[in-house]
């Protein structure tokens, strides 16, 4: 697990027990990013390039929240 996604982890973990119901939400988005990001770095370094339209593509999931 890298740094980035233990410490959002650990931010969860403080937050479920001494946080606001907002602060936990908030934690869990930035927790989902992390994840989120840790997937596409692991991806895109085991993949060929990926062309024009594939990042379109990509974007696009990003731009609509995963519904195209």
């Amino acid at each position: 697990m890298s740094s980035i996604r233990k410490v959002a982890a650990v931010k969860v973990a403080r937050v479920s027990q001494h946080g606001t119901p907002a602060e936990l939400a908030e934690a869990r988005r930035e927790l989902a990013l992390a994840n989120i990001e840790a997937a596409i770095e692991r991806n895109l370094a085991s993949s060929p390039p990926l062309t024009t339209d594939q990042k379109k593509r990509i974007a696009a999931l990003l731009r609509t929240g995963g519904q195209l």
